[in-house]
């Protein structure tokens, strides 16, 4: 019944009221007053900022620019992997396993080899010692000799030294060969189990220790190697010598990048890029996380676009904080096709703000839509 009465007062309504009420209330249903900001002209006019007017030429330079810091990067981290000194590969720790053997010319005097200077040395073979905690190996003839913390060569050089002191043999060499090491390779972070991997004297490579480490998962790691920007992406890092270098999955599988004793790689899933999207004229407001840096585009598709009835398609703002803490507003033109093609070139950074202002009719429709609410009931009531 109050319903009846209801729309039969709504019809007998002036005609110009019930076109208010159509042009204004229907299309101001997906706005809310939360998702309101600045308008665009304000937004141009904020001080102690840097403006650019983004352009497809300034835009494709930045993107250009962009590439060749991320080629930069991969380069810098090979090298430094390919290239660092050893650290720890070289050294002799407590636990490590020798194998040492002796040469010498056993049973010729120096007369006898200055006749015969031919004569082949004859190795013996001492055995398998292992570095006790106190760093030290037991040695036959000679007793007790520190070796931690010395390379294979300059462990040889101690051992040679304490047989020639004792004149035991004739010539002495040593030859020392590390059999196993206690010092592994740590394969961590937020994919598979933590696992160490013995470190063997042939060496071992990123990608074996990735496969060792993770078994069948390594596939999956494969088919997600390429994954959409607009997902978290698989990034791999080698900690050496307290420092990182950061690949990219699909190259840590591809390269054949030899690792040593010690490191430790760190498998991440994340979103490196975090990017804030917001203002009246965007359908989704909110943080966006990529893989890699998008572009304006993209991260507009992201936030499903722009909001047809209330933004502002004259111009797009991105804020950025620059590396000298300058903050800098980029500004693109949505009139022509102009700002189109700058969009789709223009990289988004990690912390920017998106921002897209409503149209300058939003709030005067917004004020008449809410007089029009409240003057309705009592119109309807008379």
């Amino acid at each position: 019944m109050i319903s009846e009465t209801f729309t039969m007062k709504l019809k007998q309504l002036p005609l110009s009221v019930a076109l208010l009420s159509g042009l204004v209330f229907l299309p101001l249903t997906s706005c809310s007053l939360p998702n309101a900001g600045p308008l665009a002209e304000p937004v141009e006019k904020t001080r102690n900022v840097h403006i650019v007017n983004v352009t497809p030429e300034i835009a494709n330079a930045m993107n250009v620019a962009e590439n060749q810091k991320k080629e930069k990067d991969l380069t810098e981290a090979l090298y430094f992997l390919n290239n660092s000194s050893p650290y720890r590969t070289t050294s002799i720790h407590p636990g490590d396993t020798l194998n040492i053997s002796l040469w010498s010319f056993q049973g010729a005097d120096e007369s006898s080899l200055a006749t015969s200077p031919s004569q082949a040395p004859q190795k013996t073979a001492l055995g398998s010692f292992q570095v006790n905690t106190a760093g030290n190996i037991t040695l036959p003839y000679v007793g007790s000799i520190r070796v931690a913390g010395k390379t294979p060569d300059q462990a040889r050089r101690s051992i040679v030294s304490s047989y020639v002191r004792r004149n035991i043999v004739n010539d002495p060499d040593i030859t020392v060969d590390v059999a196993s090491t206690q010092t592994g390779i740590t394969v961590t972070g937020s994919i598979g189990q933590p696992k160490i991997l013995s470190w063997s004297p042939g060496g071992m490579s990123l990608s074996q220790a990735i496969t060792l480490a993770l078994g069948n998962g390594t596939s999956s790691l494969s088919e997600n190697s390429n994954l959409d920007k607009n997902t978290n992406a698989i990034r791999v890092s080698v900690v050496r010598h307290e420092q990182e270098a950061q690949l990219p999955i699909s190259v840590a599988l591809e390269k054949d990048i030899a690792l040593q004793p010690a490191d430790k790689v760190i498998i991440k899933k994340e979103s490196p890029v975090q990017v804030v999207v917001m203002g009246g004229g965007i359908n989704h407001n909110g943080l966006y996380g990529f893989g890699e840096s998008p572009s304006l585009s993209g991260t507009l598709a992201q936030a499903q676009g722009l909001n047809p009835n209330s933004a502002n398609s004259t111009r797009i703002f991105v804020f950025r904080r620059e590396p000298n803490s300058q903050m800098s507003l980029y500004v693109f033109s949505w009139k022509d096709g102009n700002g189109l093609i700058a969009a789709q070139d223009f990289p988004i950074k990690n912390k920017d703000v998106v921002y897209v202002a409503e149209s300058p009719m939003v709030p005067i429709a917004r004020v008449i839509n809410t007089i029009f609410q409240m003057a309705l009931p009592a119109a309807i009531l008379r």
